[in-house]
C-alpha cells in the first residue's frame, strides 16, 4: 500500500509540471503505440519508424510483496517497415528469496506477435491494424503464472484522432482468444475465459506527451466460439507515464510507469484490483553506441 501511495504521488505531482503551461521547452508529444500488458493490452495502429529495433524489459515489482518468485518480461520489437512489426517476449521467473517458498527459476512463456498497418484504407483520420499474438507455456512455471494453454489472438483495431483535439484519440477492437491444452500446468484467473471467446472493446487515449491517460471498455463472451456460454465485461482506466530523461540520470533508455485499475463483471462475480507497471525500452542502435563507446578507445582529432 505504502508503494502504490508513493507512486500516485510521483503521477501526480509529474502530471501537474506536464500540464502546467510555464512548463515551456518540455518534448514534443510523443506518439502513443506502446503496449503495456496489464494496464493497456491493445495494438493501436501505430509503429516506429522503419528499421528500428526496441528492446524491452519488464520487471513485475509487486511480486516482490505478492508472489515468492520476480516475473519479469524480456523481448524486442522490430518495425520492419512502415507497415509491418514482428515482436518476440520471453517471461521469465526468479525466486526471490523474500517469500516462504521456492519456485525456481526459468522462462514460463513465450510470446510471438506481429502487426500490419493499413495507411491508405480509411485516411484521413482513420488508421486500422491487424494482428496476431501467440502465447505458450514453456516447461513447468509456477502454476499461477500461466493458464497452461496456448493462446491464438487474431484481431483488427481501428483508431480515429479527433478533428477537434489532437490529443484524443479513440479506438474500437474485435479479437479472438483461441485456447489450446499445454503440458504445462497453470491456473485460469478471475473472470477469465475458460474457452475460446470473442471481445469487443472501445476505447480512448489522451495524450499529454509524457502522460497518457488512457481508458478502455471490453465485453467478452464464449458463446459464439465455445462450448459452454459464459459473458465477460472489463472496465480498466490507467494512467503511463513516460519518465522523462532529466529523471532517469539522462539515459537513453525510455521508462514507462503505469498505474491502473481494473473492474471486471463474470461468471466469478465482481472483481475489483489496481495494477501497477515499471517498463523499460531502448532501441538496439543505442545499445550498440554504448557498447562501442565503451569498448572501442576513443580516436583523436
Amino acid at each position: 500500500m505504502v508503494r502504490r501511495l508513493i507512486l500516485i504521488s510521483l503521477l501526480g505531482l509529474a502530471a501537474a509540471r506536464a500540464q502546467d503551461p510555464a512548463a515551456a521547452g518540455r518534448p514534443e508529444p510523443q506518439p502513443f503505440f506502446s503496449r503495456v500488458r496489464g494496464l493497456f493490452d491493445f495494438q493501436l495502429p501505430d509503429l516506429d519508424p522503419p528499421g528500428t529495433v526496441k528492446l524491452i524489459f519488464h520487471p513485475h515489482v509487486s511480486d516482490l510483496i505478492r508472489r515468492d518468485y520476480l516475473r519479469t518480461d524480456i523481448g524486442l520489437r522490430w518495425a520492419l517497415n512502415d507497415d509491418f512489426e514482428l515482436s518476440a517476449e520471453g517471461a521469465t521467473y526468479l525466486t526471490h528469496g523474500l517469500g516462504g517458498a521456492s519456485a525456481g527459476n526459468g522462462i514460463g512463456e513465450l510470446r510471438l506477435g506481429t502487426k500490419y498497418l493499413f495507411k491508405q484504407w480509411l485516411r484521413p483520420q482513420h488508421e486500422a491494424s491487424v494482428a496476431f499474438d501467440f502465447s505458450h507455456p514453456n516447461g513447468t512455471p509456477p502454476p499461477d503464472m500461466t493458464d497452461g494453454h496456448n493462446h491464438y489472438q487474431p484481431s483488427l483495431t481501428i483508431q480515429r484522432h479527433s478533428h477537434h483535439n489532437p490529443k484524443l484519440t479513440t479506438f474500437a477492437s474485435v479479437g479472438l482468444d483461441l485456447l489450446t491444452p499445454s503440458s504445462s500446468p497453470g491456473t485460469f484467473g478471475i473472470n477469465q475465459p475458460h474457452d475460446d471467446s470473442t471481445a469487443i472493446t472501445g476505447g480512448a487515449v489522451y495524450d499529454l506527451g509524457q502522460f497518457k491517460w488512457t481508458v478502455s471498455a471490453t465485453y467478452a463472451t464464449t458463446a459464439l466460439l465455445g462450448d459452454r456460454t459464459d459473458h465477460f465485461f472489463y472496465l480498466r482506466p490507467s494512467v503511463l507515464w513516460y519518465v522523462p530523461r532529466k529523471y532517469t540520470f539522462n539515459s537513453e533508455t525510455q521508462w514507462i510507469v503505469g498505474l491502473g485499475v481494473r473492474s471486471a463483471w463474470g461468471p466469478d462475480g465482481y472483481d475489483f484490483g489496481t495494477n501497477t507497471r515499471v517498463r523499460a525500452e531502448i532501441t538496439f542502435r543505442q545499445v550498440m553506441d554504448r557498447v562501442r563507446e565503451r569498448v572501442l578507445p576513443k580516436r583523436g582529432p
